[in-house]
């Protein structure tokens, strides 16, 4: 801060500033700490109970989570996801049905990543 502070008071010699105006520079850090870009809601805020309220689990819900324990779909496992009898009359080792479980997997989310999802969207 005190470096922030000398150079302002050496810019203040060379751009003659208003009062007014430096003591509106010296405050700046002060202001831009309080802000933050996507705040978390903290517990006991109404924030807090909104999120809650609208994708049904709590903010914090995956805190200590390090590793998604949910398994996509990929061109290796899809026989756990989708049953025999809709894949019976399809070529499964075609380009097009591997295009097809890799676009699955591309546009489906475990209910980790939706929920980061939903945390940068609120």
């Amino acid at each position: 801060m005190e470096d922030y502070k000398a150079a302002l008071m050496n810019m203040n010699k060379d751009l003659e500033f208003e009062p007014s105006d430096r003591k509106k520079m010296l405050s700046m850090p002060f202001l831009l700490a309080k802000r933050r870009e996507l705040p978390e809601p903290r517990p006991g805020q109404k924030e807090w109970e909104l999120f809650e309220s609208l994708y049904g689990k709590r903010w914090d819900h995956y805190a200590g989570l390090k590793f998604d324990p949910e398994e996509k779909i990929t061109e290796f496992n899809w026989e756990k996801h989708y049953p025999e009898a809709l894949t019976r009359g399809m070529d499964t080792k075609s380009t097009a049905f591997k295009s097809l479980i890799k676009a699955t997997n591309f546009f489906t989310y475990t209910e980790y990543e939706q929920h980061l999802r939903n945390q940068k969207e609120f």
